[in-house]
């Protein structure tokens, strides 16, 4: 399984998370667009010793994979895609920035 190794910190507890893992995935044909459920733990050793995520976010991109692409690859690959300069994240309470794990490294457990 695949994961997104990147240090941030989780917005409503101020907490560290490195290790990021697709709890789930919705891909949607008919309107375009993709939705992605990370859990985010401490780190990987933490995750594997049971540990719980320290949050759960999902994130909206507003594009679907190809046919012959594997959806759950190609969600990882726009999950770390760099962000645009001109990109204004939204400032409503509950909004999930799609580019928080820009940047960020697809690693195999």
């Amino acid at each position: 399984m695949k994961y997104i190794e990147k240090q941030i910190e989780e917005p409503r507890t101020g907490a560290a998370a490195s290790h990021h893992t697709v709890t789930g995935l919705n891909v949607d044909y008919v309107n375009n667009s993709t939705s992605i459920t990370i859990s985010s733990y401490v780190s990987k050793d933490k995750k594997e010793q049971g540990k719980d995520s320290l949050s759960i976010n999902t994130f909206t991109i507003m594009s679907v994979p190809d046919w012959d692409k594997i959806p759950y690859e190609w969600a990882l690959s726009e999950l770390v895609k760099p962000q645009p300069e001109n990109f204004e994240p939204e400032t409503y309470a509950g909004y999930v920035n799609p580019y928080t794990l820009s940047g960020g490294k697809i690693k195999e457990v």
